[in-house]
């Protein structure tokens, strides 16, 4: 086995950035890029930033595949990148471990001495050589450092698109060198509508999708169609119950994220909890209850989260205990 069916930058039940056809909300983004272009006036770093799910490895793709198209068969080109197959364009993101068979943690300076390696090739073809970086939030220091070498001495007709999630955390030597595109999500009504008329979702089911994305197509989709919109879902009634505490149904949710089918869940119960322990702190301070049981249920969660990714603890016992922290806070807060 050399790698699994998910990729490192796609998320289940969604097709690789690679095969996106149709970008949807990003028109103006793409109409700048390709201004840039037909003028001469190409940065040779382009920093791609915008909430997770938006589309920017989808954008860095199409970008790529314009340029690429532009100087051969344009129909050859495109099939060519979603194969991973043209010799002028390459993909630095997180590598495989095949002993351990799953996606490395993040991107060592080993994967970026590749890019300029890539870019001193005489073979592959004429034009554009192109390097997407997806993403920088996933890169170590050595690996940021290595990269800042070939922002600061760019090769002629090289370009590097660079995805991020948080611009603000990365090396301010880096932002400095390359051009900034923002893809803002678009509204949780139109990433609705995008679903039930390109997707087949109920308008029900679209509402709750986009609200939970915060407008985020890419991440919508892959929130429905991994389980976890039904698993907020449960959670909220979960906790609509409180002050009642349904240890059943605790139990129950634990059980479902702790099987090989429910693992791609349990970053979603964790980030379920988190969020609603915020919404009850709010809610208890609005309401003149002490706020820190939620706080510091949101504060253990997200420790336990963590460990449990650090340390292998059993999955359903982290689940029980981020459950139980839940249940504490809503006994110290009373409701």
């Amino acid at each position: 086995m050399t790698s699994p069916d998910l990729e490192p930058d796609c998320e289940a039940g969604c097709a690789p950035p690679r095969e996106i056809e149709h970008l949807f909300g990003h028109d103006t983004a793409m109409a700048q890029f390709d201004t840039a272009q037909q003028y001469g006036r190409l940065h040779h770093a382009w920093m791609i930033t915008g909430p997770k799910g938006v589309g920017k490895a989808s954008f860095a793709y199409k970008a790529a595949m314009s340029l690429l198209a532009g100087s051969s068969d344009a129909a050859s080109a495109r099939q060519k990148v979603r194969a991973q197959a043209h010799p002028n364009l390459l993909t630095i993101r997180r590598p495989w471990d095949d002993k351990r068979k799953r996606w490395r943690g993040e991107v060592t300076i080993d994967e970026v001495r590749r890019v300029p390696d890539f870019f001193s090739r005489s073979g592959g073809e004429d034009g554009w050589r192109i390097v997407i970086v997806d993403s920088m939030d996933e890169f170590n220091r050595n690996a940021a450092n290595g990269l800042l070498k070939t922002l600061e001495e760019p090769p002629k007709r090289g370009l590097l698109l660079l995805v991020t999630h948080s611009p603000g955390r990365l090396l301010p030597t880096i932002r400095s060198r390359c051009r900034q595109l923002d893809l803002r999500a678009p509204s949780v009504v139109a990433t609705r509508d995008w679903l039930v008329d390109g997707h087949g979702v109920s308008v029900a089911e679209a509402q709750a999708a986009s609200e939970l994305a915060a407008g985020a197509p890419g991440r919508a989709l892959a929130l429905l169609q991994s389980g976890a919109v039904g698993l907020e879902k449960d959670v909220r009634d979960l906790l609509g119950r409180l002050p009642n505490w349904d240890t059943r149904a605790s139990r129950r949710l634990a059980a479902k994220v702790s099987t090989k089918a429910g693992e791609s869940l349990r970053p979603h119960l964790y980030a379920s909890l988190t969020r609603n322990a915020a919404r009850l702190a709010r809610e208890a301070a609005q309401n003149g209850v002490a706020p820190e049981p939620w706080l510091d249920a949101w504060k253990a969660i997200q420790g336990l989260e963590s460990e449990a990714e650090g340390v292998y603890l059993d999955a359903k016992q982290a689940a029980l205990a981020a459950f139980a922290h839940m249940e504490s806070a809503a006994r110290a807060s009373r409701l």
